[in-house]
């Protein structure tokens, strides 16, 4: 779940704090282009730049709800996995047959051990359930399983639904066997679970009090100079030195060379600790 973490509050500032400088740096330069450099010039852009601003902060609401439902519904998909592992069999089995059922709507018939029959457009078809942990692979023998079960219920067709990456070997055993054989990857399944039960405001909290305390320095350190962050230093630094170079405002240059002095620090902190050979 540390992928779903929201940014820190440093990182939410900057980013808001870059947004709004290159939406003013950007309706300057279009009246200085227009006008010259003069107080007029500086002004009008300042106003065009805040309403660029406003239309981009319309713009990024919309956005960020678009982004909030989809988020909400993969979390929820994640938690309801988890909880999927530590299920029944035959009740795991069927709650990933209720998932899928948008998509592949069977007339459930009756359950077996990890699986559940059923009809679909009048074919006899097997929803078969592959219950293990995101960290394993899962190999050609519950596959196997799972076509001697469809066989002796006389399925036609099997859904398998899996919670885990699938190996090479089963991907081509899939395509090589007589029966049809579906994989409903992890990714499919958490989607399908996430739109019947989205992550609540509960679940949020819960997940970020997970977040742990940061107090020692060299894990600061480690946030601060983290290799993700270079190209973002590099972008904010480059942007700062071409308002300087446009406007030619004094208060420009110091965060521009405390971006690009982060920059550098990046490698120099990545060489401390063997990550660059040279």
């Amino acid at each position: 779940m540390e992928k779903y973490m929201q940014k820190t509050a440093l990182a939410s500032a900057s980013d808001h704090l870059f947004r709004l400088l290159m939406a003013a740096g950007a309706g300057v330069m279009w009246f200085v282009w227009l006008w010259g450099l003069s107080l007029p010039a500086l002004l009008a852009g300042l106003s065009l730049g805040g309403l660029f601003w406003l239309c981009l902060r319309q713009l990024g609401k919309k956005r960020v709800q678009k982004r909030e439902k989809e988020m909400r519904c993969v979390l929820g998909g994640e938690m309801a996995l988890d909880k999927l592992l530590l299920l029944p069999d035959r009740h795991a089995a069927f709650q990933a047959a209720l998932w899928i059922s948008p998509k592949a709507p069977v007339e459930m018939q009756r359950t077996v051990q990890h699986g559940v029959t059923g009809m679909l457009r009048g074919q006899p078809v097997l929803i078969w359930l592959i219950a293990r942990h995101k960290s394993t692979e899962i190999g050609v023998q519950p596959a196997l399983e799972a076509l001697r079960t469809a066989k002796e219920n006389k399925a036609e067709r099997i859904f398998l639904c899996v919670t885990a990456p699938v190996s090479k070997a089963l991907k081509r055993f899939t395509e090589e066997c007589d029966t049809d054989i579906r994989i409903v990857t992890r990714e499919e399944l958490v989607m399908l679970a996430g739109s019947c039960n989205p992550a609540t405001d509960e679940d949020l909290l819960q997940l970020k009090n997970r977040r742990p305390k940061r107090r020692a320095l060299s894990e600061w350190l480690r946030i601060i100079f983290d290799p993700s962050r270079k190209r973002r230093y590099l972008w904010y630094g480059l942007g700062l030195a071409a308002l300087w170079a446009v406007t030619g405002q004094m208060f420009y240059p110091i965060p521009a060379i405390l971006c690009l002095g982060l920059f550098a620090g990046c490698f120099l902190y990545q060489k401390r600790k063997g990550e660059i050979p040279w």
